[in-house]
């Protein structure tokens, strides 16, 4: 990511706590908050695109589940010969051509004769890794021919593995991908939501994948059926039989590292990821939020939990997708009934106050209360930008939540 996609807000309350905040805290506080600030870090300041591997046997539809993800035709489908002869990576890129998304496409397991193809598989596979991996491999196995050579195919993607351990040091993960299951029978029943008997028929098919992969391996997370089919014209979709594609991607998230987190949520359009991402933003600040509330220096924490609040509900708005600029956070902050210059900063005064009225247990009530407005204001704004939300949902939210633990 760019630095001018970054909240600029949120980059500097990093850098603040991290250069000017943490060297001051005792060292009790410190363990606790050093933590979330990393998290933050790695979500937000070191992020970049996420990349996989769809490897599969010709016909398995990788392709067909690239577009699928993408919700773009991103990927030229094949249905005589064989697209595919080096391996490539394919790109989803926004409005100002940064790239989102890395999807490295090869040609199917066993085929392609040496007449089309002059690379060997495994020279495909080295000539694409040569400067960068998949963070995971999905492995592509066609509904109705889970028994058609699977050992081979398994074979091969044990390989694939292999090849990326030796020459970059990382064991990308292996996620099953049981396609086309709105061909089994009954061939009636194509559209989801499927009939008990056509679910039968998916989980027969899924339970021999996961069996086979775990003779190879011992680390598979997870096979997952799916159907991937959408239809296009003129670059719209037309036709959507998409089945399962949202737990799918939902899953992928475990498997990432934390700093694609925030592009994964973007190019999916996830709202189960956005608000996943957007919770574990908002408890870290809170917890950052209590650890700078509980100091005892009346009014000097006041600019640091003002900036976190600002940064954590800008990184949330972003998160959403929403085009971010400072009007954006005025927009949210106004409809909450908080100018941020004003109503904010007198609440984080309130807090203050109690440092001198308690000089002692002040400091674990101003805490406190530091986190819990933060939540509050993490929940509001998952309503207002993710959620999409009228204002006076999410401002009641706010309210609530204040005498609310993290949830």
């Amino acid at each position: 990511m760019s630095n001018e996609r970054k909240p600029e807000e949120l980059q500097q309350s990093l850098e603040l706590i991290r250069n000017k905040l943490l060297p001051k805290l005792p060292a009790s506080v410190k363990q606790k908050i050093n933590p979330e600030v990393e998290k933050l870090e790695e979500l937000f300041l070191n992020t970049r695109s996420p990349r996989f591997a769809v490897v599969g046997r010709r016909g398995a539809g990788k392709s067909t589940l690239i577009n699928a993800i993408f919700q773009k035709e991103v990927a030229k489908v094949g249905s005589v010969v064989a697209e595919t002869e080096r391996a490539s990576w394919h790109t989803f890129k926004d409005e100002k051509n940064e790239t989102l998304m890395e999807v490295l496409d090869t040609r199917g397991f066993g085929e392609g004769s040496s007449e089309r193809f002059a690379l060997s598989e495994e020279d495909a596979w080295q000539e694409a890794i040569q400067d960068t991996y998949p963070d995971a491999i999905l492995f592509l196995v066609k509904a109705k021919e889970v028994d058609s050579r699977i050992t081979e195919d398994i074979k091969q993607l044990k390989s694939l593995q292999s090849l990326i351990l030796e020459k970059h040091d990382y064991r990308p993960p292996i996620v099953g991908v049981v396609t086309q299951v709105d061909e089994l029978d009954p061939i009636y029943d194509s559209d989801p939501p499927f009939t008990s008997e056509k679910n039968d028929a998916i989980h027969l098919a899924v339970s021999h994948v996961n069996k086979m992969l775990k003779k190879e391996f011992q680390d598979i997370p997870k096979v997952i059926p799916v159907c991937a089919y959408l239809a296009f014209k003129n670059g719209e979709i037309v036709y959507d039989r998409r089945y399962n594609i949202e737990t799918l991607t939902d899953y992928l998230l475990d498997q990432l590292p934390g700093n694609t987190w925030m592009e994964w949520a973007r190019i999916t359009q996830g709202k189960k990821i956005q608000t996943r991402i957007a919770k574990t933003v908002g408890k870290s600040a809170s917890t950052i939020a209590a650890g700078v509330g509980a100091q005892p220096i009346p009014l000097a924490d006041l600019p640091i939990i003002t900036s976190i609040q600002i940064s954590m509900v800008a990184a949330i708005a972003y998160i959403s997708g929403r085009k971010f600029n400072r009007k954006t956070l005025l927009e949210f902050f106004t409809a909450m009934g908080a100018n941020v210059g004003t109503a904010l900063a007198f609440r984080q005064l309130s807090r203050s106050v109690s440092k001198f009225v308690f000089p002692v247990a002040g400091n674990a009530i101003s805490g406190t209360l530091a986190a819990t407005a933060t939540w509050g204001l993490c929940k509001a704004a998952i309503l207002y930008f993710i959620e999409k939300r009228p204002a006076i949902e999410a401002k009641e939210a706010y309210d609530f939540n204040q005498e609310k633990p993290l949830d």
